[in-house]
């Protein structure tokens, strides 16, 4: 279909239902009535001579509608990026999803480096542990996990250490030594949902056996766990590089030097909407620059 018989509102249309999953909701979006947007899907579905949608509560998306979708969603997205950049000229937009505890302990603190570098862009930040197969990559243009592989058909370029180390509150340890690995088993282990057998490998390594898990103060969000470490509540499993700066100021210290315990690296994914812009690649260098430095200081204070 040529450039000048493409029905742009009809897919327009389609978009805003495929991202909502409710006709409702595109009407509301698109300031128009529940029977326009159904109209419009319904021409659409008549030229193309196939079903885009399952009428069922929520409606989904039939096989074809998801391959359709997958190419209309970014190609409205980089629209509405190329106007925004018009309108403010100079000025970009990145779409960033990172874990919050990353996002908290290690990206916010640093992010003001690329914004001096960038002053007129604008870096939107999206906090998840939503693994990168369940997310909707066009929503982002990047996307940052711990990644042990690169995940479908993407790239994963890793860039920060996923070293782990067993931290607590100076105090704590003052009132209550450990000497060797058995010893920790007298403090409080601290672990979250999403990190449970980082301590399982500690203590193999360790070659001691592990206390059973009702022992565990477990907490939905590492970051949850960092701070509690923090407060002197225990004693926490927790990636070096998100804590590097806590231990090189004194408000944490290592419990025990040893064993050597490594998680999945934290990777950067560029989606496939984001490829192509100049602000992006810049962000991502910045990403592996910052990560090297960090890995560095990280070495350094332990």
């Amino acid at each position: 279909m040529n450039r000048r018989s493409l029905p742009l509102n009809a897919l327009r249309a389609f978009e805003s239902v495929g991202r909502h999953r409710s006709f409702s909701l595109a009407a509301d979006e698109l300031g128009v009535t529940h029977g326009a947007v159904s109209r419009q899907i319904g021409m659409l579905e008549s030229l193309l001579g196939l079903r885009l949608f399952r009428r069922s509560q929520p409606i989904e998306l039939t096989d074809e509608g998801e391959a359709l979708f997958a190419g209309v969603a970014p190609a409205f997205d980089r629209l509405s990026t190329a106007v925004d950049n018009l309108m403010c000229p100079g000025g970009q937009t990145l779409l960033v999803n990172a874990p919050p505890t990353f996002t908290m302990k290690w990206l916010i603190p640093r992010l003001s480096v690329f914004q001096h570098r960038h002053s007129k862009a604008e870096i939107r930040l999206t906090a998840s542990t939503t693994s990168i197969d369940s997310l909707k990559l066009s929503d982002f243009d990047v996307v940052i996990r711990r990644l042990p592989k690169s995940p479908l058909d993407l790239h994963a370029e890793p860039f920060l250490s996923g070293k782990l180390v067993a931290v607590c509150a100076p105090e704590r340890l003052e009132a209550c030594p450990v000497l060797r690995a058995e010893d920790i088993k007298k403090h409080r282990l601290m672990e979250a949902k999403s990190n449970v057998h980082a301590w399982t490998q500690w203590f193999e390594k360790a070659d001691c056996e592990k206390p059973s898990s009702t022992e565990f103060l477990r907490f939905d969000e590492m970051f949850f766990v960092v701070q509690a470490a923090l407060e002197g509540l225990g004693v926490a499993l927790v990636p070096l590089s998100l804590v590097a700066d806590d231990l090189a100021a004194g408000n944490l210290v290592l419990a025990f030097d040893g064993p050597d315990v490594s998680a999945a690296d934290y990777a950067y994914v560029v989606t496939p909407g984001g490829h192509g812009r100049p602000l992006l690649h810049e962000f991502c260098s910045w990403l592996s620059e910052e990560g090297t430095a960090s890995n560095q200081f990280a070495c350094s204070v332990i």
